[in-house]
C-alpha cells in the first residue's frame, strides 16, 4: 500500500524509521575518525593518505545532483536499498583492501552508496514532515546527524586502540546497517499529486547564470565549501596527531565539541534570527581562525577541552546560519537550488579538505597542518566582509528577476 498524505503527527512509524537509518549510517561515518591513523599502519604513504580519505565524498558531486532531478516518493525506497547495500558491501570490503587502489575503490563505493542513501532518506522524509512542523523536523534530523560524532570517536579510543582493530569496528558498524536494510522495506512508497510538480527549481540556462550572478550567492558557496574544508581535516587528522602529544583520549574533543554543537542548535537557533549573519558569521570564522591555530598547543589538558567547547561553538553555530543566509541572499525561485548546491560544497569540502590536509600534512607536519586551516577561516572571514551589508540589499521575498520582467 502506498502513502498518499502526511498526517500532522511528526513521529509517524516512517518518519522514526527514516531517522534511525540515518543515524546508523551517520555512525559509520564517525567510525572512519581513526581512518589516518589506520593508513599509516598499512603503510600508506602521507601523500596518499588525504586522497584516500577524501575519496568517498567524490560520488556525491555526481550522485547527488542526478539524483535530486531522478528522485520521487515512488522510486525512492529502491534507491535507499541500493546506498544501504553499497554502504554494507563496502565496510565489509576493508578487511581485504591494503593497496592504494583497492582503498580508492573501497572509499568511492562507500561514498556512492552514502550519497545513495541520503539523497533517497531526503526525499522520502519530507514527505512524511507536516507542513507546520518543518522547523522540529529539521533540528531532529539535523540533531541525529551530530549524536555519534559524541559517542563513537571516546569509544574507538578505548575499545579499538589498536590500529588493526579498525576494520572490526568497520564489521560493527555494518550490523547497524544491516538492520536498517531490514527497516527500509517496513517504509511505503510515497505518492502525491504535489510529488509531480514542478520543484522550484530553474530548468533554464539563462536562469542558472542569473542566478550566478549574485555575488552574495557565490560567497556563501565558498564560505561553505572553505567551512566543510577546515572541518574535515580536524576530524579526519586531529586522532593521529593527538596521540603523539598527548595522553587525553583525542575521541573527547569531538564528544565536547558535539554536545557543544547540539546544546547551542537546541537551545540558541531561535536567537540567529535576531542578530545580522553575516555579522554572526564573521564572528564564528574568526573565533576558529584561534581555534585552529591554538590545536598545536593541546599537549595542554585545560586547553585541550576549553579549544573543544570553543570550536564546538563555532561550528555549531556557523554551519545552520551558513544556510539561513543562503536564504536570505537568494532570489525565493532560487532557494531550493541554492541550498542544494550548498550541500554539494559541503561535500566538495569533505574531498578538499582532506586532500589538501593530507597534502600540507605529509610536507609540513600536523602544526603547519592545523594553521592551514586557520588560514581558511582567515580567508572566509574577508570574504564575509563582502556581504557584511548584503542582508539590507537581500532579495528578502522579492524576485527582483521577476519584477523587471514585468515593468
Amino acid at each position: 500500500m502506498e502513502a498518499t498524505t502526511t498526517t500532522e503527527r511528526l513521529l509517524s512509524k516512517e518518519f522514526i524509521i527514516l531517522n534511525l537509518i540515518f543515524l546508523s549510517a551517520s555512525t559509520v561515518t564517525a567510525i572512519f575518525f581513526q581512518f589516518h591513523r589506520y593508513l599509516s599502519f598499512l603503510g600508506v604513504r602521507d601523500d596518499w593518505s588525504g586522497f584516500i580519505i577524501a575519496a568517498d565524498a567524490l560520488p556525491a558531486l555526481v550522485i547527488q545532483p542526478v539524483l535530486g532531478v531522478l528522485l520521487s516518493g515512488r522510486n525512492a525506497r529502491k534507491w535507499l536499498f541500493i546506498g544501504i547495500l553499497g554502504m554494507i558491501f563496502a565496510l565489509l570490503m576493508y578487511g581485504l583492501a591494503h593497496t592504494v587502489p583497492a582503498l580508492i575503490a573501497v572509499r568511492l563505493l562507500q561514498g556512492a552508496g552514502f550519497a545513495c542513501l541520503v539523497a533517497a532518506m531526503m526525499v522520502l522524509t519530507v514527505n512524511y514532515i507536516p507542513p507546520k512542523k518543518s522547523g522540529m523536523a529539521f533540528g531532529i534530523i539535523s540533531t541525529v546527524r551530530l549524536i555519534p560524532y559524541a559517542f563513537v570517536p571516546p569509544i574507538m579510543g578505548i575499545y579499538f586502540l589498536a590500529p588493526r582493530d579498525f576494520t572490526k569496528a568497520l564489521i560493527y558498524g555494518a550490523i547497524p546497517m544491516i538492520f536498517s536494510l531490514l527497516s527500509a522495506a517496513l517504509i511505503r512508497p510515497y505518492y502525491s499529486e504535489a510529488c509531480q510538480t514542478d520543484s522550484g527549481h530553474p530548468s533554464k540556462v539563462k536562469d542558472l547564470y542569473e542566478n550566478i550572478k549574485n555575488p552574495s550567492v557565490l560567497v556563501v558557496l565558498l564560505l561553505n565549501l572553505l567551512l566543510y574544508s577546515g572541518y574535515t581535516t580536524v576530524f579526519f587528522f586531529f586522532e593521529g596527531y593527538s596521540r603523539t602529544v598527548s595522553s587525553n583520549n583525542p575521541g573527547m574533543f569531538f564528544t565536547v565539541a558535539t554536545v557543544a554543537m547540539m546544546t547551542i542548535r537546541i537551545f540558541g537557533s531561535a536567537m540567529f534570527d535576531r542578530f545580522s549573519k553575516p555579522h554572526i558569521t564573521f564572528i564564528c570564522m574568526s573565533g576558529l581562525i584561534i581555534c585552529y591555530a591554538a590545536l598545536p598547543f593541546t599537549s595542554f589538558s585545560s586547553i585541550f577541552y576549553i579549544l573543544a567547547l570553543f570550536t564546538g561553538l563555532g561550528w555549531g553555530i556557523v554551519m545552520p546560519v551558513l544556510n539561513a543566509l543562503m536564504f536570505e541572499v537568494s532570489y525565493p525561485r532560487f532557494r531550493g537550488l541554492n541550498l542544494n548546491l550548498s550541500l554539494v560544497m559541503m561535500q566538495g569540502g569533505f574531498f578538499v579538505g582532506p586532500f589538501l590536509g593530507g597534502l600540507v600534512y605529509g610536507w609540513l607536519g600536523y602544526s603547519m597542518l592545523f594553521y592551514f586551516c586557520a588560514f581558511l577561516s582567515l580567508i572566509s572571514a574577508v570574504f564575509t566582509l563582502l556581504i557584511i551589508d548584503s542582508t539590507n540589499k537581500s532579495p528578502k521575498d522579492i524576485d527582483m528577476s521577476s519584477k523587471e520582467k514585468t515593468i
